[in-house]
């Protein structure tokens, strides 16, 4: 299975806003555009969608799939800022071997997500900016340790690939 991290692009500062209704600003949604545009330069395509259930990922989610329409796609709580990775390992359990799940969630769980398939660490060794990419290989079953990063984007490095 490979697992396409995908951190939400840049939002509006919490202040009057609840977590879960910030937006992405003018510069987020440029972010995200960027990261679609290297989905479809790389021809990456995926079998499945899911998103946390805050606003500006699910509006991540939808500039980069806008030329995917047939993409199923979901909200999952197990991919919100502070979920247990644990968690959604166990979710994963149940998929198919074969999918290709893009993920649209946020800091720190992105982080912490790959560093426990990875590593098998709860401590991450690596930080994920926003509207960065990775992909993450992971072999059957689904578990801490198991995993490969294979490669990561930023959004600077994305940027470039238009160029």
């Amino acid at each position: 299975m490979r697992l396409f991290f995908l951190r939400h692009a840049d939002a509006e500062i919490s202040g009057t806003l609840s977590d879960v209704d910030r937006r992405l600003t003018p510069a987020g949604i440029e972010e995200a555009q960027v990261a679609a545009q290297a989905v479809r330069a790389m021809k990456l395509n995926f079998t499945l969608g899911l998103m946390s259930p805050a606003v500006r990922a699910r509006q991540t989610m939808d500039i980069v799939t806008k030329h995917l329409p047939s993409l199923p796609t979901r909200t999952l709580d197990q991919l919100t800022s502070n979920a247990d990775p644990r968690d959604f390992l166990r979710e994963l359990q149940s998929f198919p071997r074969d999918n290709r799940v893009l993920l649209v969630s946020h800091e720190p769980f992105v982080s912490r997500c790959i560093a426990s398939l990875i590593e098998a660490s709860d401590e991450p060794r690596i930080s994920v900016k926003k509207a960065t990419l990775a992909c993450v290989e992971v072999g059957s079953p689904v578990q801490r340790g198991a995993g490969v990063l294979l490669w990561l984007l930023t959004n600077e490095q994305m940027r470039l690939m238009k160029a």
